[in-house]
């Protein structure tokens, strides 16, 4: 184990003297997957020209849950990430329900083994209508080594999407538009697509906004399959994602900060995250779920939520 260690080691300082800190961000972006699909979205270094978040133009379709179908488990679920086998980090994530809404807590850290050459704490919080599933309010703090910065976005009941942004360096920006499209963040898409139903082939695309960037998050359904889960069979559909930068001016610029990935979701009506794979530039990432511990009074989403209706101006006209 030691060996594989300081083989792992040697890889990664190769990789570093080629392409700095960007790699490592790569390898250990996955730490963040499953709190906002995160999908790498956050903790990206952007040198490419951009655009503002609010001059992106795009179309996607406009999705509507079935709360009978989507009854997820409230308390805490544990993930253990490794990285070409090793043990690289643990991701938890809390679901809880606040009146109408869901309220979601995430965090992720590197191990102490990994912290000797990147050390990564990333903490998330956000707010989703437990009906719509539509974006209330969210909150990421991503320290990374010694730099640090974080977001809040606030979706206004006008329509407003409103973000305050404080990056590495201390400055603040801030952005408040009207966006066109169906726009979410990423938790609530992440909870928009947990909550269809799958069959392979399908493919669903949302317009993520993360409050420095819009991406274009583009899922397939691959395969059924059953894995082991905990000592249990779990039956699960195979889910790879697609994620494109849309504040980019060129779109051939974009960082493939995964080469290929598969989100294991399980088919029954909690819809759990229960295994993510990812290929990185230099390894292998895995996230399986170790354990969930429901909460003291676990329950799911009852019928007597009110549906809320779909606002005007989350509406396409296609």
């Amino acid at each position: 184990m030691l060996a594989s260690r300081c083989h792992i080691y040697a890889e990664i300082q190769g990789a570093n003297s080629k392409n700095g800190v960007k790699n490592k961000r790569i390898c250990f972006s996955l730490l963040a997957v499953i709190a906002a699909l995160c999908l790498c979205l956050h903790g990206s270094a952007v040198y490419a020209e951009r655009i503002s978040a609010d001059e992106v133009e795009i179309i996607t379709p406009v999705y509507t849950p079935k709360p009978e179908n989507f009854r997820p488990r409230f308390g805490q679920y544990t993930y253990d990430v490794s990285w070409q086998g090793i043990p690289a980090g643990t991701l938890e994530l809390k679901l809880a329900q606040k009146g109408p809404d869901y309220r979601i807590e995430a965090s992720a850290r590197t191990n102490r083994f990994i912290d000797f050459f990147y050390r990564l704490r990333y903490r998330t919080e956000a707010l989703i209508s437990a009906t719509t599933l539509y974006p209330k309010t969210s909150f990421y703090d991503n320290r990374e080594n010694k730099r640090r910065e974080n977001t809040r976005i606030d979706f206004l009941p006008d329509g407003e999407i409103k973000s305050v942004h404080e990056d590495r360096r201390g400055r603040i920006h801030e952005l408040r538009f009207k966006s066109n499209n169906f726009t979410l963040d990423p938790f609530s898409a992440v909870f928009l697509a947990l909550s269809l139903e799958w069959e392979v082939g399908d493919t669903r695309q949302f317009d993520t906004f993360t409050g420095k960037s819009r991406y274009l998050v583009e899922l397939t359904a691959i395969e059924k399959t059953t894995i082991r889960v905990r000592g249990t069979d779990r039956e699960a559909i195979v889910i790879s994602p697609r994620v494109k930068n849309l504040t980019k001016v060129d779109p051939s610029e974009d960082d493939d900060k995964i080469r290929e990935a598969r989100i294991y979701i399980s088919t029954d009506t909690s819809r759990e995250i229960l295994k993510i794979t990812g290929d990185a530039f230099i390894g292998t990432v895995n996230t399986d779920m170790v354990s969930f511990t429901p909460s003291k009074n676990e329950t799911t989403q009852t019928s007597s939520l009110k549906n809320e209706r779909i606002p005007d101006w989350q509406r396409n006209v296609q």
